[in-house]
């Protein structure tokens, strides 16, 4: 019987301090200012298109391949990136 109030306290104990502690946490977010968001620009810049990886020489290794997009208002509308082919991808697995 002793054993179950003790229990007992220590719930009601624990659930005063849940909420006092989730009274603090929502007193600190209100007293947060909120910050304007920023807009975010509008383009009509599509998404990088990117052809295959053609190497520099031979059937492997560096190579370069290049990415267009559209968009009357784009900085750039091409660009080429460095790649690399691995030259094991002829052999066959099995």
């Amino acid at each position: 019987m002793q054993q179950q109030q003790q229990q007992r306290r220590m719930f009601t104990a624990a659930l005063l301090a849940l909420v006092f502690l989730l009274a603090a946490v929502s007193t600190t977010e209100a007293g947060k200012k909120e910050k304007p968001e920023k807009k975010a620009k509008k383009s009509d810049c599509g998404e990088w298109q990117w052809s295959v990886c053609v190497p520099t020489s031979g059937d492997c290794g560096l190579g370069t391949r290049e990415g267009t997009r559209t968009g009357a208002e784009c900085k750039q509308t091409t660009k080429t990136q460095k790649c690399k082919i691995p030259c094991n991808w002829k052999k066959q697995f099995g």
